[in-house]
């Protein structure tokens, strides 16, 4: 029987296939700081929630639970960057309106 693998170009057992991997599943603490996230950002309703959930990751989302773990990272990513008005911080010396003596100098 074994002459017989070799006439047929047998001789070697089959390589394995691969399977394609499975992304993984979010964890529970990526689940928590996107909760936090959305409360960071003032989005209270389920409908506003899932909405930036959803433009943050580029598709429909039911829940935070179906997202991939990959997602979950570019969803905390996204979020975590907010607009540009949020993300400024000014003091009341940025905000004053009028010259001070430093500024006269």
């Amino acid at each position: 029987m074994s002459e017989d693998l070799f006439l047929f170009g047998e001789g070697y057992p089959p390589a394995p296939v691969e399977l394609p991997m499975q992304p993984s599943l979010v964890s529970d603490w990526q689940v928590d700081l996107l909760r936090k996230a959305l409360d960071g950002r003032g989005l209270t309703s389920m409908a506003d929630r899932q909405r930036a959930v959803e433009d943050a990751v580029g598709r429909p989302v039911q829940s935070l639970r179906a997202l991939t773990h990959d997602e979950a990272m570019s969803a905390l990513t996204e979020l975590g960057r907010g607009p540009a008005s949020e993300r400024r911080v000014t003091s009341s010396w940025d905000e004053r309106d009028e010259d001070t003596w430093i500024d006269r100098l």
